[in-house]
């Protein structure tokens, strides 16, 4: 009995952060909320008119899958290849394409809000059109930061259930400064004033992605 209790746990422990492998499934998928999602191999299935929110695939394939006029809202994509995935008709708001192979991805008719292309190269992709709700960026940024976030956020290493999705670190001795600059749009003092308020925060789930953190700056300077 006690052997049971303690499988049924462990399970629901790991359910948002374990692979995810499925291919060349008939059946519709809903979509998903809240996980992070490292090395999944995604082959051939149907998300169309899905809702995903606060996802970040990283160091994945899903390759061929209909995203047909799905809602996707803070979902980051990081060293992941999207060849052959179609993208059509849907709403794409706070996501990020970092390093990502978008050969013959579609992106016909979709709307975009706060939309980043990162070190991505964009040409194979397919009907993408960059309007005023997307931003391409191919610089790594040059940027000093405080003593103070620095030590902030080297300290958030600590925390496995911050560190554990790489938002704001590359490794235990490089902070991300790809997403940190992001974060800056709030201004250096702001984020320095929540990077702190977070290392004090009890609560330290699902920060798995960009719009995460920007929901807690947000919801903690009140704007």
């Amino acid at each position: 009995m006690r052997k049971r209790k303690y499988i049924k746990i462990n399970k629901k422990r790991n359910l948002k952060n374990k692979h995810f492998n499925l291919a060349n499934s008939s059946k519709k998928y809903k979509g998903c909320k809240n996980i992070y999602a490292y090395k999944s191999n995604i082959h051939n299935l149907i998300y169309k008119d899905a809702n995903f929110e606060n996802v970040r695939y990283q160091a994945s394939n899903i390759t061929y899958c209909n995203f047909k006029n799905s809602k996707l809202l803070g979902v980051d994509f990081v060293n992941t290849n999207l060849k052959y995935t179609n993208f059509k008709g849907a709403k794409l708001e706070e996501v990020i394409f970092f390093n990502c192979n978008l050969k013959n991805v579609n992106f016909e008719n979709v709307q975009f809000k706060k939309v980043f292309f990162i070190s991505t190269n964009i040409k194979n992709a397919k009907n993408l059109n960059l309007d005023e709700g997307c931003v391409y960026i191919n610089s790594y940024p040059n940027i000093e930061l405080n003593t103070e976030i620095l030590n902030a956020i080297d300290k958030l290493k600590n925390c496995s259930e911050i560190y554990k999705s790489h938002v704001l670190h590359v490794n235990k001795n490089k902070i991300n400064l790809w997403n940190i600059n992001l974060l800056l749009n709030y201004g250096q003092e702001n984020l320095t004033r929540c990077m702190q308020a977070l290392l004090r925060r009890k609560n330290k789930h699902n920060f798995y992605t960009v719009y995460s953190y920007k929901k807690f700056i947000e919801n903690y300077l009140k704007i």
